[in-house]
């Protein structure tokens, strides 16, 4: 091979993997531009989700439904983005996913939590959520908080890995022999009508959604429940979001520009209400994911 053309192609050899390491290190091509800009152009961005209800989820009829859906929808649709490419996994795949550019988006109502922060991005809050117990009706174990686990080692508490609500058991001090694990809460909640488990633990507005649905008049939510504590003292509440790569930095601005007008406006309670959200489970204003990164009791 001739000196120059020899050069020539190792010059297109270099451009080949410098474009090539773009696309792979940023979740972007500098021949198509952003993933933002991208979506803006085709109308549709991939989004994550654990098929989980109320947050998001296919229907008997295939239909795309949830809280999460409904609302990415009206946030996205002011910049030109009007389909949702849904995507199934399991609720811990949806990160990895993300980052092995599967996905675009995570819409399941994942919590901001420092050690997420570390790995992606979250735009600004869209809600402020609570835990609570799916029992039998009666309560028979008295069960209101996670200490009354503790106190009880015969009783058992049923969640899913990977949630916030089982890293809460697990620093409650609730024995390990306690805890069982289920990949969905829809398996959760067969697993307490089995008689496997003597509750569940979950968002108290996901347990609200799964006791409408089941239908069964044998089963009810712990009325009242005490939240658990965080380091600093206070009551434990998580804040939802979506989640995205820490390099689409348009996007998430995006976002978080159509959130903070929906909270203004009111609009996003009218969106979560239809799904069993209430005003208490909206985000105060002045609440932004920084913070939420940095705060110890989210963790």
């Amino acid at each position: 091979m001739k000196s120059t053309s020899r050069r020539a192609f190792l010059l297109q050899v270099a451009a080949t993997a410098a474009t090539a390491w773009a696309t792979s290190c940023k979740g972007r091509s500098s021949a198509t531009g952003t993933i933002f800009a991208h979506a803006q152009r085709s109308g549709s961005l991939r989004v994550g989700i654990a098929n989980e209800k109320p947050y998001g989820y296919v229907d008997g009829n295939g239909n795309l439904q949830g809280a999460m859906v409904e609302l990415l929808k009206a946030v996205l649709a002011p910049h030109g983005i009007t389909h949702i490419d849904a995507r199934i996994a399991d609720f811990d795949a949806l990160v990895p996913s993300l980052l092995a550019n599967r996905i675009d988006i995570i819409g399941a109502g994942m919590y901001i939590r420092p050690s997420r922060c570390d790995t992606i991005a979250f735009s600004n809050p869209v809600s402020r959520i609570g835990g609570s117990f799916l029992v039998r009706k009666g309560n028979p174990r008295g069960l209101h908080s996670l200490k009354d686990v503790t106190r009880q080692p015969d009783v058992k508490i049923g969640t899913q890995p990977g949630v916030d609500q089982q890293q809460e058991v697990v620093r409650s001090g609730v024995a390990a022999q306690q805890i069982v694990l289920f990949s969905k809460d829809t398996e959760a909640l067969a697993g307490l009508q089995a008689g496997r488990v003597d509750a569940i633990y979950f968002p108290a507005v996901e347990l609200n959604g799964l006791l409408a649905t089941s239908g069964d008049s044998t089963l009810e939510c712990a009325e009242p429940f005490e939240q658990p504590l965080g380091s600093d003292g206070k009551p434990i509440y998580h804040y939802q979001a979506f989640g995205l790569r820490k390099a689409d930095s348009d996007l998430l601005s995006a976002v978080n520009e159509s959130i903070e007008t929906l909270l203004t406006s009111n609009h996003l309670l009218g969106i979560l209400g239809a799904f069993g959200y209430t005003q208490a489970d909206m985000p105060p204003k002045e609440v932004k994911a920084a913070e939420v990164c940095s705060a110890q009791q989210a963790g």
